[in-house]
């Protein structure tokens, strides 16, 4: 993380109060309605929309704008609080909304802000696990309170690396292409279905690298600042003529510059 002054760094605990205050909201009601009957507003082919991330976005918004009214929100949802805010807010409340329904513990709230294009604070809670990843101003990344950084395996062989997949047949061909390079190279690869904590797992030490080819920004803003301020190395790239990005993530010393995802 670059060195922030001391006033973005007073900024920055602020916003980290009410970022953490609002995950953990989410994450209550999360956490209350995990395995109860789920109500689907929207189905597509590889997605789902339910009326619970409607209601998890509600709350966090209500609880941002209680504390700033004159920021503004960007969500998976949809937009709100002031357009001309000078902080912006990127909050993905329920990543992993596939596993939510069908009953899968693995999904997180994500919540980061950003000043000027610059993120200052990113909180991914996973509700389930009670595990709360944090990062703010100039102090190094915390997983419920501790310090974590990302693992320090530099072999392939020795690593674990999960791999995203998208929605459009390009982006599932990617996909396809860097699990057959991934498998006989690695020591596992994993498909979990929630990037957010993917990114806090690189960060904590738990897998060592994440790759993903069609991803929105409300889904990883909050994993990147704890990622890079954990040690590890994010590559990220906008897709042409889409709101997505290709990301490489890792562990900041696992070598990936053999994947040649255009062949």
């Amino acid at each position: 993380m670059s060195h922030l002054s001391p006033e973005l760094c007073a900024l920055s605990a602020q916003l980290a109060r009410t970022a953490v205050d609002a995950a953990l909201v989410a994450g209550d009601l999360l956490r209350r309605n995990f395995g109860e009957p789920v109500v689907v507003s929207e189905e597509k082919t590889y997605d789902l929309k339910i009326e619970t991330d409607k209601r998890c976005q509600d709350l966090i918004s209500r609880t941002i704008l209680a504390d700033f009214p004159d920021h503004r929100i960007l969500g998976e949802e949809g937009q709100e609080g002031s357009p001309t805010g000078t902080i912006e807010w990127i909050v993905d409340p329920l990543d992993g909304t596939v596993n939510f329904t069908y009953g899968i513990p693995h999904f997180c709230t994500s919540i980061a802000a950003r000043y000027e294009g610059q993120t200052l604070v990113g909180v991914i809670y996973d509700p389930i696990r009670q595990e709360l990843f944090t990062v703010e101003g100039n102090r190094s990344p915390r997983l419920n309170g501790k310090p974590i950084t990302s693992s320090g395996r530099a072999r392939l062989s020795e690593s674990i690396c999960v791999v995203g997949f998208s929605r459009s047949r390009a982006g599932i061909d990617q996909g396809l292409r860097l699990v057959q390079y991934l498998v006989p190279r690695v020591r596992k690869v994993r498909l979990t279905g929630s990037a957010a904590l993917d990114l806090a797992y690189v960060a904590s030490g738990r897998i060592d690298a994440y790759l993903e080819q069609e991803i929105h920004l409300w889904d990883i803003a909050a994993g990147v600042l704890l990622l890079q301020s954990a040690g590890g190395t994010i590559h990220q790239f906008p897709n042409a003529g889409s709101d997505t990005f290709r990301v490489t993530a890792t562990n900041g010393v696992l070598d990936l510059s053999g994947l040649r995802l255009e062949e």
